[in-house]
Formats: C-alpha cells, structure tokens, sequence
C-alpha cells in the first residue's frame, strides 16, 4: 500500500509503490495485446508479427530484440488469430482493393501499398488480377474517376477558376500519383455524368 505522506520536498510520495523498469512479457500479454490490435485494426499476419515484436521491444529492458523465446510465443499466437479467422491476408487484400480504389488510387500504386503491409506476393498477385477480371471496368479507370471528383477536377472543377491554367496543373497531379498521360488527358475531358457514371 502506498504512503501519502510527504517527503523530503513536502509532496505526497505517491511513487513508491509503482513498478521500476520495464514490465516482463508473457505470452498471455502478447495474446492479449494482438486481440486488442485486432479489435482496432484489420491487418496481415506480417503486420501483426511486428507489431507484436515492438511491443515486445518496448518492453524488454533497454530496448533489446526479442529473445528465440519471445519469438516463439509470437509465432503461436499470429497462428492461433489466423486459425480463429482474426487475420486473412486474402480478405485483408481485398477490402484494402477496394478501399483503395474507392480513394482513387491506381493499381500499380495499390500494389506497392500491398506489398508494404506485408500481403505475400502471390496473394497480391492474385488480387489484383481478380480486381481486373471481377469488374466489367478497368480499375485504373475507376480510381481515376474517383479522384478526379475528390480533387474536384475536370468537369467537377468551379466554374470561377482559370481553366487553361488549372488543366495544366490538375494533369501535373494526376500523373504525380500514378495515372497514365493518356488516362489523365481522358478523365479531364469527360463530363460530370460519364465521371460519376465509371465510379465504383
């Protein structure tokens, strides 16, 4: 039980009975730390592997790697999330597709961000190719047509801009995050309609 009485400085000493140094790790404290993540975030077995290894980080004293020990509780409890359903890559992959595009990004940019979270390459592979085959419209269309309208661009442009100097600049943007010349000179010539027509 901790003493409010005061010290030396004449301040309740309300410290002593708090825990010096950093606290051990269990393996029960990394199940019980990747079931909150997940309760937060969707994610891929890579992504709960490190998050479970800073965790671990943070805790061992003066920040040192994981031990084979820790290492192996980290292991059992990514395979038990995957074996319960918590984690999916190929779901993960999926959804996070789709979001994407919604967003207005182009595949080969959802690609790359794919491969940074940790999705394996032939997870990947496969669902960007069932993007391509699953949607009667092409997807790089579909993410241009998005961010054409969340920039405001084209035909969602306001009137009062000046339109030969904005073109110029919107084009500079959209081949900046992934788009095609072709595909860009495409989006800023169609109308509102035929935009919100190629939305997903």
């Amino acid at each position: 039980m901790t003493s409010d009485k005061p010290d030396k400085s004449g301040k309740p000493d309300k410290a002593k009975g708090r825990r010096q140094g950093p606290r051990k790790v269990s393996a029960g404290y990394l199940e019980r730390a990747a079931l909150h993540y997940l309760g937060r975030f969707s994610t891929t077995e890579a992504n709960l592997r490190a998050v479970l290894e800073r965790k671990i980080r943070r805790r061992n004293e003066e920040n040192a790697p994981p031990t084979d020990e820790q290492l192996g509780w980290v292991d059992t409890v990514v395979a038990k999330c995957v074996s319960y359903g918590y984690v999916d890559d190929a779901t993960y992959a999926r959804s996070r597709v789709d979001t994407l595009i919604r967003k207005g990004k182009p595949t080969r940019m959802i690609a790359q961000d794919l491969r940074y979270k940790g999705v394996p390459t032939e997870i990947a592979d496969a669902t960007m190719r069932a993007i391509s085959e699953d949607n009667e419209r092409d997807p790089d269309r579909q993410a241009a047509a998005a961010y054409v309208r969340r920039r405001r661009f084209g035909a969602f442009r306001r009137a009062d801009r000046d339109v030969e100097g904005k073109l110029d600049k919107e084009k500079a943007a959209m081949m900046r995050a992934g788009f095609s010349y072709g595909l860009v000179a495409e989006m800023l010539s169609l109308s509102e309609d035929e935009i919100l027509d190629l939305l997903p």
